[in-house]
């Protein structure tokens, strides 16, 4: 048994050094394969060389070498500066540019008013909101004005301290009528005339003589009769005529007026009512002319001095109770 095993030890020997000996033949043969992939199969002879772009390269140069002065753009004679962004906007196909003048972004605030004053110290932010196509209706400092109720006034939409005019919320809603005629019925030589009041109702006759005071209700004189005048009138059924024409003066009005026989005369008091439209509407009851009304929620205090169809005009009641007429402004209907 000890022979066989050595037998066998000595096979396994021969065999392992002939495998030795085959991976050692081929990685020297792999090693010269190596070699050889590092040759380039198309060298170029030196005789053969293409020359040098000589031109390229002083291209190359020329461009490298060159100096380049950088200047900042020019708009409406006023450089733009490089290191700062400029706010672009494009609205359907057009670009607007909100830091020249035109084109106008949202007509007819101008695009320095939206995107602010950078000139200012310190420089203006840009309105909230600023492309909502609704941003002049919105109240960027939320004083009760609109962005584009400030911009007509020249006031501050960033700051609400500075604001337009309560004045400019308050509107004429309307003009009411309180009617009054009277008509001039008869009259005489002798001075006597016979009026009568049409409206208010109830219809009211009263016989007036000259430089007398008199009225249709229980102690109230409102008018006097001054004079009169007689002249021929013609008449569609009894031809020509005798007619007076009555002067006299309404004391409630300190006014002057006359009244023809035979015409109606509407001596109507109106009175104004007005909306106060800021943060909310507010109603200031019918206000006559000559008196005074106060801005609710404000206290300012303002005098009627007329009363049109359409509007109605009034001035500011000074700190002692005097009318600034100076400063009187008017009142549109809407």
């Amino acid at each position: 048994m000890q022979k066989s095993s050595g037998n066998y030890e000595k096979i396994i020997l021969i065999v392992s050094a002939f495998a030795a000996i085959g991976v050692a033949a081929y990685l020297v043969l792999l090693a010269q394969g190596f070699d050889e992939s590092l040759l380039l199969s198309d060298a170029v002879s030196k005789n053969n060389m293409n020359p040098p772009d000589n031109q390229g390269v002083l291209d190359a140069i020329g461009t490298v070498s060159k100096q380049y002065r950088w200047a900042p753009p020019v708009i409406e004679k006023k450089a733009v500066p490089l290191n700062k962004s400029v706010l672009l906007v494009m609205k359907g196909s057009e670009i607007f540019d909100l830091q020249v003048p035109k084109p106008i972004f949202r007509p007819p605030m101008t695009n320095i008013f939206l995107a602010g004053d950078k000139e200012k110290s310190p420089p203006e932010e840009p309105l909230p909101n600023l492309f909502s196509p609704n941003v002049g209706d919105l109240d960027a400092d939320e004083d009760g004005f609109s962005n584009l109720e400030e911009f007509e006034a020249k006031t501050n939409p960033r700051d609400p301290k500075s604001m337009p005019p309560f004045t400019n919320k308050l509107v004429l809603k309307q003009r009411v009528s309180n009617d009054y005629v009277l008509k001039l019925l008869s009259g005489e030589d002798s001075g006597t005339f016979q009026i009568r009041r049409l409206i208010p109702e109830p219809a009211k006759s009263t016989f007036v003589a000259l430089n007398t005071e008199f009225g249709f209700d229980r102690g109230v004189n409102r008018f006097v009769a001054l004079s009169f005048e007689k002249k021929k009138v013609v008449h569609p059924k009894l031809g020509e005529i005798d007619a007076y024409t009555l002067k006299l003066r309404d004391n409630a009005t300190k006014l002057e007026f006359t009244l023809d026989q035979g015409v109606d005369k509407n001596l109507a008091e109106y009175e104004a009512q007005f909306e106060f439209r800021w943060q909310q509407v507010d109603i200031i009851p019918n206000v006559k002319k000559g008196k005074t009304f106060q801005l609710p929620r404000v206290g300012t205090t303002y005098q009627v001095l007329d009363i049109q169809e359409n509007k109605a005009v009034i001035c500011p009641v000074g700190a002692g109770g005097e009318s600034l007429i100076d400063q009187k402004l008017e009142i549109l209907q809407k």
